[in-house]
This record gives structure tokens, C-alpha cells and sequence, in this order.
């Protein structure tokens, strides 16, 4: 692949040079920030590679789908010059240049996505090890009378052993604080002192008072203040918020204080005042943001049964066509905090495979030899990995919106299967078929016959429907 050719088509077709201020990647896409809106949409889409174009967020962003895009990416860096963009940059690049409500929001959003993408691959790695330590103590595995660590010395010494090598998990609010606050433009070091507040060993479990099992609780009293000594076991957005608050502050008080006195006063100031925002602002708000959208997750999963499970799968891909499905990542991590299990997670990978079993059945459906088959086939093989977007800007919403709700559809089913079947998982970050790894190993067997599910669904609805109405883009 002529990897400098598709860097001067993209150029050209993005209207030149000049009209590219800024580049960035996610997982499948090339992003572009553009001077203008103008762009030749069916010339980019023609480049070698390309699975789809769509301008969003105030970008232009070029589908190319995951391995293609970092190597695009390198090669679009190197022959324009653009030095490597770091998370602060690229904040700047993706706020909207729109200051809408609708711009600000997804701005917003997008801010949650940021904080948890480079936590997720610890937070994977502490959940396959807590899952093979489940492996050890599920009971009647094997035949076995108990569990295998109930059984053997080696097997109850290797789950013991798993579960301290994992205990990230345990400590998840300090990592949300640290990546929270760099991601805000703060100190990340600040973050972590932050993140420790929340979890100190000497203050009150949170979990147990919040549930009015605590008799007696000790209190503060500042400034006339009764402040409960309490942490925030859990408290992911405490975290966030009060992270925000302290990157914000520590620049408003680095402009107030002379130079000469910054290293000493403004460390000192930030971790004070940012203290006490958390402990009378930011972490009673932070619970009642978690609870109100706890709430929602929880009547969606656990109040409307059934139902509701197959109505929240079959949102979350909706969701991440307008962009607010990024907050998506900390209702997951508030549940592995509160309770040990994800919900949630087997819900992203139906929905996700169910995009993929869309833009299978277009496969079917396009004439052999086609490029369209080309294009269906390589969009479907991300959806195995846990990746959407190919499949449903270059395939499913290209022609006809068809394709996309028979994936709707399908995953509305497929959460339903999973909810029946009460599948969870013990971290989030994974699905597809990485996300096996991750999933609850008892009810393993139904989280690989719930996706097979979502997959077959759509591929079934398009068979039919292009029989009697026809699908667009089917047979060309």
C-alpha cells in the first residue's frame, strides 16, 4: 500500500494544505481539524483503504479502521511535518468548533472517553487476572465438591495471590483522579495525591454509610462546618469532578502568586482548597450524579427486566453516532467499583457485533467480487474485536438505514438473551471476542451464544427484507 499517495489524495481531497490545521487519530479514524467546512467527500472515500467519510465534532474523520489508521497516520505526520500530538494538543484539536450546547455537550462527553482510554488496558489486565482467579474459586468446577481452592493448597495460594496482583481494581478513584486531572490541563501528581484522599485508609467506608450501616461516623468541625469523615470507596465521579475543579483552580491561583513564591504556595493551596471542594461540593454532588445515572442503568437492567435490557443494547450504538456514549465507560467503572461485576459490558459487545452481523449480511447481499463486498468484509472484522465504526459509516448507514436498525435490532435481542442469562463481567474496556476474557466464567458459554445471537439477528432481517422491499446498496 502507497501510504505517501493516500496522504497527498487525503490532502487534496481535504481542500490542500492550508486547510488542515491539526491531525489525530483514534482507534479507527483519521482525524482532521479544518480551517473550512469544505471538503471533496467522494474523492476521500475513493483512497485507498478508506471504509467511509463523515464530518462530526467539528472534524473531518476518515474511517480506515484499526492497524490501517496508525500506519496512514505516521505516514500523514511525516510528509506534512505535523509533530506528534499529545493529549493536551489534543483536547484542543476536538473541542468543537461549534459553541453550541449540542457542540459543548459532545465536547463534554468526549472528556469522559479521554479520561478512561488510557486506564482501560490496566483495568483489563486486573480483569482477566481476577478472572482466572474466579476460575479457581468457582464452586463445582471441574466436578469438583467446593472449589478448587477450597480443595487444593496450590490452587487457594494461586487465587490469593491473583487477587493482590490485581488490587488496581481496589484503587480505581486514584487513577481516575491522576488521568482526570492531566486530562483537565492540571498536575497529574496533584491527581494522585487527590485520588489517595479518597480512598485513605483512616477515613470511613463510604459503601456502608451511604447504606446506614455505620453507627457512629466522626465529623470535622471546619470553619463551623461538620464534615463527615468519610472517603469515597468507589467514588469515580467524586473523582472527575473534583479533579476538574483542581486543574482549574491550580491555574487561577499559578496567575495570582508571585513567581518566586509559586513552588512553595501553590502546591500547598491546590491540595487544600481542592480538599475541602471534595469533601463539601464535589464528592456529595459526585454521588448524586452516580446515583441519578446508577438509577437509569439500573431501572433500564434490573427494574425493567427483560425489556429493558434489550432497550439499553439497543441504544448504545445510536449513542455513539451523536458521541455521548463516552460516559458510558464511567457508569461501567462505578459498577466494577460498587459492586465487582459490569453489566454492561456484554451489552457493548452485542450491540457492537450486531453492527458487525449488519454488515455481514450487506456482504451477502452485494454482488460477488464487488468492492462493496471488500468493504463489508474488512468493516465486519473489527466488530470481532470490539470495534463499530467501519461497519456502521462505511456499510450500514452508507446506503440506507436499513442495515443499521436490523443491528438495533439484533442487539436489542442480544441483550436481552444476556440479561436472561444474567452475563457480567469483571472488568470493561473488552468485548467481542477479547472480551471473553473479562466475562464472569460461570456464565461464559451464554456471553459467546448471546454475540453468536446478535450476529445472526440483523444478517436474517436484511435476508428477508431485501427479498420483498429490496436493501439499497444490496446487488451493486
Amino acid at each position: 500500500m502507497d501510504y505517501k499517495k493516500i496522504v497527498e489524495e487525503i490532502v487534496t481531497g481535504a481542500g490542500g494544505k492550508d486547510n488542515i490545521t491539526g491531525a489525530t487519530h483514534c482507534v479507527t479514524r483519521l482525524r482532521l481539524t479544518l480551517n473550512e467546512e469544505t471538503f471533496d467527500k467522494e474523492k476521500l472515500e475513493n483512497i485507498d483503504g478508506a471504509k467511509g467519510v463523515f464530518f462530526n465534532k467539528g472534524q473531518l474523520q476518515i474511517v480506515f479502521g484499526t492497524g490501517l489508521v496508525d500506519r496512514v497516520y505516521e505516514a500523514f505526520v511525516k510528509e506534512l511535518g505535523i509533530g506528534d500530538l499529545g493529549s493536551e494538543q489534543t483536547s484542543a484539536l476536538t473541542t468543537p468548533t461549534d459553541k453550541s450546547f449540542k457542540g459543548q455537550t459532545q465536547e463534554f462527553f468526549k472528556a469522559f472517553s479521554d479520561i478512561f482510554v488510557t486506564l482501560i488496558p490496566a483495568i483489563v489486565g486486573c480483569a482477566m487476572l481476577l478472572g482466572i482467579r474466579a476460575i479457581f474459586n468457582t464452586t463445582g468446577i471441574f466436578g469438583l465438591e467446593g472449589s478448587l481452592a477450597d480443595n487444593y493448597r496450590w490452587a487457594k495460594d494461586i487465587a490469593s495471590f491473583l487477587n493482590i496482583i490485581a488490587t488496581g481494581l481496589n484503587f480505581l478513584p486514584v487513577f481516575v483522579a491522576y488521568s482526570a486531572t492531566k486530562r483537565f490541563g492540571g498536575n497529574p501528581v496533584f491527581g494522585i495525591i487527590l485520588g489517595l484522599i479518597l480512598i485513605h485508609p483512616d477515613l470511613a467506608n463510604r459503601f456502608e454509610y451511604m447504606q446506614g450501616k455505620l453507627q457512629t461516623v466522626n465529623n470535622w468541625d471546619l470553619f463551623g462546618l461538620e464534615i463527615p469523615q468519610v472517603a469515597f470507596q468507589g467514588g469515580i465521579f467524586p473523582a472527575i469532578l473534583s479533579s476538574l475543579f483542581m486543574a482549574k483552580f491550580e491555574k487561577f491561583i499559578t496567575k495570582r502568586i508571585p513567581q518566586m513564591l509559586t513552588f512553595i504556595f501553590v502546591p500547598a493551596i491546590t491540595i487544600l482548597v481542592s480538599s475541602l471542594a471534595l469533601f463539601l461540593v464535589f464528592g456529595p454532588l459526585g454521588d448524586i450524579v452516580a446515583a441519578g445515572i446508577g438509577s437509569v442503568a439500573n431501572f433500564l437492567y434490573m427494574k425493567a427486566g427483560v425489556l429493558g435490557a434489550a432497550i439499553f443494547a439497543a441504544l448504545l450504538q445510536p449513542l455513539v453516532i451523536t458521541g455521548t456514549h463516552h460516559m458510558i465507560g464511567s457508569i461501567e467503572a462505578q459498577l466494577l467499583s460498587e459492586t465487582g461485576f459490569n453489566y454492561i459490558q456484554p451489552l457493548w459487545a452485542v450491540s457492537i457485533i450486531s453492527q458487525g452481523g449488519a454488515a455481514l449480511g450487506m456482504f451477502f447481499l452485494a454482488k460477488k467480487k464487488s468492492k462493496r463486498r471488500e468493504i463489508a468484509v474488512s468493516s465486519f472484522i473489527p466488530t470481532l474485536v470490539g470495534v463499530s465504526e467501519p461497519a456502521i459509516f462505511a456499510v450500514n448507514l452508507k446506503d440506507s438505514i436499513v442495515p443499521f436498525i436490523s443491528a438495533v435490532i439484533g442487539a436489542g435481542i442480544g441483550g436481552a438473551y444476556m440479561k436472561i442469562f444474567d452475563v457480567k463481567a469483571l472488568g470493561f474496556g473488552l468485548t467481542g471476542i477479547p472480551g471473553i476474557t473479562i466475562v464472569n466464567p460461570p456464565v461464559m458459554i451464554h456471553y459467546v451464544i448471546g454475540c453468536l445471537v446478535a450476529l445472526a439477528v440483523p444478517i436474517v432481517i436484511l435476508v428477508v427484507y431485501n427479498k420483498f422491499k429490496g436493501v439499497a446498496g444490496a446487488e451493486v
